[in-house]
């Protein structure tokens, strides 16, 4: 006899007044203004930088959250990288961002 299988239902399925969370934390990524630039952009640039795969996430090569100064559009601190190698670069900022804030409050 055959059961019928489950699916995992997303919260705002459960909910139909709630809505989904925005990506990442910075409300910037979630504009219409980030989709057009972010399309064009991976249209330019269509490999990963670090391994050359298909690319579908445009990089900050340095991070805005350490560099607020920056444009958060500003082409020359943008690279192209597939998911894989993005990932990997997020885990070693975040591990040597707590270091460069601690060093950072420390020399003040």
């Amino acid at each position: 006899m055959h059961t019928p299988t489950r699916t995992r239902a997303m919260p705002w399925m459960l909910n139909p007044k709630r809505k989904p969370k925005p990506h990442g934390k910075d409300r910037r990524y979630n504009t219409r203004a980030w989709r057009k630039y972010r399309s064009a952009y991976l249209r330019r640039h269509p490999l990963c930088v670090a391994c050359g795969d298909v690319a579908q996430m445009v990089d900050h090569i340095k991070p805005l959250r350490l560099n607020p100064e920056l444009n958060f559009f500003s082409e020359s601190n943008h690279q192209s990288m597939c998911h894989r190698c993005h990932n990997s670069k997020r885990g070693k900022e975040s591990h040597t961002s707590i270091n460069y804030d601690r060093e950072h409050r420390e020399n003040m």
